[in-house]
């Protein structure tokens, strides 16, 4: 993966100004799954040329890198606080992933999703049967 870009593309998602459902709903789709997933990924920019997605790159900088795989990969290429600390977007982008998923493909979005609140929850007495 490559880090020299330093501004997300014009046609970035993660830009508010840029077309909405421009990439397909998978692709949106796939980008939450990775994103709740422990390990996470490395995102590539979509125009498939080995950079990584800067949009995406500076959502993870602002969540304190939540992505295993990127912490690894900024390891491995030997990437520094420097060059994140100097990317930058001229126009707004959206806040965080549910925001941007919300302006492209709201239907996706986990809250939308029905859950069941009991599955999540953990009663001391759980622990102390566990013990």
């Amino acid at each position: 993966m490559n880090y020299k870009r330093k501004q997300p593309c014009k046609d970035c998602p993660y830009r508010k100004d840029s077309e909405n459902q421009k990439w397909c709903k998978e692709e949106f789709e796939n980008l939450l799954d990775k994103d709740a997933d422990f390990i996470g990924s490395v995102f590539g920019c979509h125009k498939k040329d080995n950079h990584v997605c800067v949009g995406w790159l500076m959502d993870q900088v602002n969540r304190n890198f939540p992505s295993i795989s990127l912490r690894f990969s900024l390891i491995s290429n030997s990437v520094n606080r420097n060059y994140l600390n100097g990317l930058y977007c001229k126009s707004a982008m959206y806040s965080n992933i549910n925001e941007m998923v919300k302006a492209n493909y709201p239907e996706l979005l986990r809250e939308n999703m029905p859950v069941n609140k009991d599955q999540f929850s953990l009663r001391s007495s759980d622990l102390k049967q566990n013990l």
